[in-house]
């Protein structure tokens, strides 16, 4: 009786064990040999566990989605995607490794999401970002700083310094226009991938809208690194050359120093 005990006892410790040794990376080469069925039910065993960091779970949801999706389960593979959104809701899948049609589902899932779970938290700031601004929208100029948004160089210009302004416009039109040329070309490419049924031409018409894809995200980061590297540089490093003038600038507060002593005074324009 007492061996019988112990055996039970002893298999009891080894099955604990085993069950504990579920773990990201068993999981995920288990995925990897195409062994699904054994993946979907040790990653339920995992996510129930809740020891995964978010990147972790959300790299885990991403290859559920992708088995569902290949077992003919819509609405489970939308589930994985909400998992997904509910942990990052600004999460972008990575086209390099996603399947186009997934990412058009997962674009699908997240226009629902968002509809249905709007994003208030940013409005708290709102308020003081504006305040922000209107703090500094003297130096350098209101209508400066309104131009430079609409098209980075033109505050510059704005502020007589032509040089800077004009390449600075220059290279945002240059890469604004590019941008535009592969965005277009980007989503006719993926219509046609979409729409191919030759499989000796998927490939072929998927690597044509990959690379488009990707030439158009690279074009989004540059104009956007132009236009930031424009703002900053208008705020922070950009003088007026009026400013030295004494014609009056709205708003300006001027600090000088004539001999030994400071001298601070406002000019006002009317």
């Amino acid at each position: 009786m007492i061996k019988k005990t112990l055996l039970i006892l002893f298999f009891a410790a080894f099955s604990s064990s085993f069950a504990q040794e579920v773990t990201f990376d068993s999981v995920k080469k288990l995925y990897e040999n195409f062994k699904y069925d054994e993946m979907l039910k040790e990653s339920d065993l995992l996510i129930g566990k809740g020891a995964l960091s978010d990147s972790l779970l959300i790299e885990l949801h991403l290859m559920r989605s992708n088995v569902f999706y290949q077992n003919g389960s819509d609405q489970l593979t939308r589930n994985s995607f909400e998992s997904i959104l509910t942990i990052r809701r600004n999460f972008i899948p990575d086209p390099t490794v996603t399947s186009p049609k997934l990412i058009a589902i997962f674009n699908e899932v997240k226009f629902e999401f968002i509809k249905k779970n709007p994003d208030l938290t940013q409005q708290a700031d709102s308020t003081a970002q504006l305040e922000e601004i209107k703090f500094r929208e003297q130096v350098p100029q209101t209508g400066a700083l309104l131009k430079n948004m609409i098209l980075p160089g033109l505050g510059q210009i704005h502020h007589n310094n032509p040089v800077k302004g004009w390449i600075n416009s220059a290279a945002s039109i240059l890469n604004l226009g590019i941008l535009v040329y592969y965005a277009a070309d980007a989503n006719k490419k993926q219509n046609i991938y979409l729409n191919e049924t030759n499989q000796n031409l998927i490939q072929k018409k998927y690597d044509d809208y990959n690379k488009s894809f990707k030439l158009r995200n690279t074009f989004i980061i540059t104009y956007a690194a132009i236009w930031l590297y424009s703002q900053i540089d208008l705020i922070f490093f950009t003088e007026d050359p009026e400013l030295s003038n004494p014609s009056p600038v709205s708003g300006l507060l001027d600090l000088t120093a004539p001999g030994n002593g400071i001298q601070l005074s406002f000019r006002i324009q009317f």
